[in-house]
């Protein structure tokens, strides 16, 4: 399919009460200059103003979806996506971001470029550091017989990336056509993202990591607070990325159909061993 960087990109970030972080991501993204960016912001029911300064900011490329409050990270992609599915065209890009990030001003376009030189392709940010600019993660690498989800640190030098992180993941519309939209009632918050992007990669499209469409963002990891509230937040909390009943799902549904057949021996033979390791060491 021919493409061309006339082609729409609509951008979906999910926010919540965070109005600074929020206004700091709509101006780099005003400043791209990729003329043809539609912005679709998901503010889920935010106390803060964040509302108020969405209905009022003027930016005439910006659609907001409301959420009721209860939708966090899953649901309110999920409502992007549905937006875009149904008012995107085939030849057009579903861009998934985070407000938390940093884009330079041709961040966009690098994305619509790459994915055009990588036909059937989806295309990836690296993750550097805001304030020293160093790479902190390139997606992750899926060990599916250990069940394990690897993330790939530092730059991406050589090795077959399995899954993206959607803070900043550009979509062709016929690969979001074919796999649907957001697992977000198995997934309402952490491993929707990468759930979704392994999912597209088995139906055959590449994930490409851009080495020119950087985003910039904290070191510090999104659930590091609520890991640190002790064993049952850690493993059983849905705002953790250790979750292990999320974490069964995921391999119960991505990989080769016969590990998934046999995911839950594995997952309490691995799961098992591995937090017994942690508890004796």
């Amino acid at each position: 399919m021919t493409r061309t960087t006339t082609a729409t990109v609509y951008c979906v970030i999910p926010v919540h009460n965070r109005l600074e972080v929020t206004r700091r991501c709509l101006d780099y993204l005003s400043a791209q200059d990729y003329a043809a960016l539609q912005i679709v912001v998901v503010d889920d029911a935010s106390t803060d103003g964040t509302g108020e300064y969405l209905a009022q900011c003027g930016l005439p490329n910006l659609s907001v979806l409301n959420g009721t409050g209860d939708l966090w990270w899953g649901g309110a992609m999920h409502l992007g996506v549905a937006h875009v599915i149904e008012n995107a065209s085939k030849n057009d890009y579903l861009l998934m971001l985070n407000d938390d990030v940093r884009v330079n001003a041709d961040y966009v376009s690098i994305l619509v470029k790459e994915a055009i030189d990588n036909e059937d392709s989806v295309i990836g940010s690296a993750q550097r550091e805001d304030e020293t600019g160093g790479y902190l993660s390139c997606g992750c690498q899926i060990d599916y017989w250990g069940m394990r989800i690897l993330p790939i640190e530092g730059k991406l030098s050589s090795g077959k990336v399995d899954a993206l992180p959607g803070r900043g993941v550009l979509f062709p519309m016929p690969a979001v056509n074919a796999a649907g939209n957001i697992n977000c009632r198995t997934f309402p918050h952490y491993l929707g993202d990468l759930e979704y992007s392994a999912r597209i990669n088995e139906l055959g499209w590449r994930i490409v990591v851009s080495q020119k469409a950087d985003i910039f963002t904290s070191a510090e990891n999104s659930d590091q607070a609520v890991r640190q509230q002790g064993f049952r937040k850690e493993y059983f909390s849905f705002r953790s990325k250790n979750n292990l009943p999320h974490r069964l799902w995921f391999f119960s549904l991505r990989g080769p159909i016969w590990l998934r057949l046999w995911a839950i021996p594995r997952y309490f033979l691995f799961g098992g061993w591995r937090l017994m390791s942690r508890l004796l060491a």
